[in-house]
């Protein structure tokens, strides 16, 4: 009987499954414009034209010097919806039927055109424009980018291809997310690190839930609770000098100058995460780091997107009370203060890098000999047999309120995942866990110097005897 009741209940719980996967609803019935700009978003961006701010004044004074914008159709369509014009709409449509949309940005350009001015198309470009977005949308596709292009250009044309838009939003969430994503997000370390990749999914669960009423972020409330920190402690301390504006530099691997336009997306996708949800504080922190106008963008790439997702009225708080330590799941961020100034170091997934004096340096953690400090975080460079001191930074005085008692250690370049004993003179043997990326966190008491040891856990079995 107990078999029989099991049975059942896997068939019933089965059942229960396969019915709240065919209750979500996939079909379209919002209204065009349909894809980032929702009826509350356009309005806005109609009073921000109104009032004539400064991102409007910044992106009108380069469209009607007919400057060269590098994705052309996307500000063209922008522009064009906003200011009820329809040669703007004409040349974004004329781009579109050009372009073989060969690449994700250029199909997106391409949807969000169809999208936002369809109605002052003519025929002779609507019609052309919506046979190359069917099929795309029917092709499949590979890489963040280009799920959210190909979900862009069957969503465009829900009103002509419902059951196409219907499939293209249902492959998206059931199988691209949850069983490919998803999973990624709470268990990889940081799996969404290239900026364009990261400005797609912004504009998935905005899409989604302006359209579907589908919440991609309640699926991964840790990955999206942890990456307002995660963006403003990847940016190296020093910013970058452009000839339009400032830029916050994220952390890039091999030589040479940053890609500014890497940074431009980067930017956009905290900007758009704050226009999805204001509320958290960790968010308001990055508004907070958003809303300073040296950094604004004024260049024909960034313009756009600052005029599109920057808000200027939603509230912020200084990012200075924030933490200047990120550490979780094999990532270890750490700056000594939040001024230009300021030492940094990163470690992500065994990566590492080290900024100090305006230089950055990858760092191999075999050759360090000598600790890192960092602020009051000491970093410490794995290898076998170590020993060092903790206990080194005096006690904070009454007028310190930031600091603690607490020292912070941050043993980088162990094993992951594994169980390592620490001997600390005066106390007995305790076992630390290195996590995801090799790292090993510590608390000593400050002002109390002691001698420290680490060495790999011995086995149970040995312990036993």
């Amino acid at each position: 009987m107990t078999q029989v009741a099991t049975l059942i209940f896997a068939l019933v719980a089965s059942a229960v499954f396969a019915l709240a996967q065919d209750a979500q609803d996939y079909q379209v019935y919002t209204e065009s414009p349909r894809l980032l700009l929702n009826a509350r978003r356009l309005r806005l961006l109609k009073r921000e034209r109104e009032r004539q701010s400064l991102r409007w004044t910044q992106f009108d004074t380069l469209m009607s010097g007919k400057a060269r914008m590098p994705e052309p159709a996307f500000a063209a369509a922008l522009y064009g919806v906003v200011t009820d014009k329809a040669d703007a709409c004409r040349e974004a449509g004329d781009w579109s039927l050009r372009s073989k949309l060969e690449t994700p940005a250029d199909l997106r350009q391409a949807a969000l055109t169809y999208d936002w001015c369809g109605g002052k198309l003519p025929d002779s470009v609507a019609g052309p424009l919506a046979a190359k977005l069917s099929t795309a949308a029917k092709l499949p596709a590979a890489g963040i980018a280009a799920v959210r292009s190909r979900l862009f250009a069957a969503l465009a044309i829900a009103d002509d291809e419902p059951k196409l838009s219907e499939t293209v939003a249902k492959e998206t969430v059931e199988t691209w997310w949850k069983r490919g994503l998803l999973p990624k997000l709470s268990t990889a370390v940081q799996p969404v690190r290239r900026p364009g990749d990261l400005y797609a999914l912004m504009e998935m669960i905005h899409v989604l839930r302006d359209n579907l009423r589908i919440e991609l972020k309640d699926d991964a409330p840790r990955y999206f609770s942890e990456l307002p920190p995660f963006q403003l402690l990847t940016y190296y301390p020093q910013p970058w000098p452009a000839a339009e504006n400032e830029y916050r530099i994220p952390m890039y691997t091999g030589n040479g100058d940053p890609v500014l336009e890497d940074a431009a997306l980067s930017r956009a996708s905290e900007m758009a995460l704050i226009a999805y949800d204001g509320n958290p504080q960790p968010v308001q922190f990055l508004q907070g780091w958003i809303m300073q106008d040296r950094f604004l963008m004024r260049g024909p790439f960034g313009i756009p997107y600052e005029f599109l997702w920057g808000n200027p009225y939603m509230p912020g708080l200084s990012y200075q009370y924030m933490p200047d330590l990120f550490h979780a799941r094999g990532v270890l961020l750490v700056r000594a203060n939040w001024d230009e100034d300021s030492a940094w170091f990163a470690c992500i997934g065994g990566q590492m890098q080290y900024f100090n004096e305006g230089k950055r340096v990858s760092v191999n953690p075999a050759q360090m000999i000598a600790p890192l400090n960092v602020g009051d975080v000491t970093i410490h460079f794995w290898r076998d047999g170590m020993r060092f001191e903790a206990g080194t930074l005096p006690v904070p005085s009454g007028e310190d309120q930031k600091r603690t008692n607490v020292e912070l250690a941050f043993i980088v370049g162990a094993k992951p995942r594994s169980a390592y004993d620490v001997e600390v003179d005066g106390e007995e043997m305790y076992e630390a866990q290195s996590d995801e990326g090799g790292i090993i966190a510590l608390q000593f008491q400050r002002g109390r110097k002691t001698g420290v040891r680490i060495k790999p856990a011995m086995a149970a079995s040995i312990r036993l005897k």
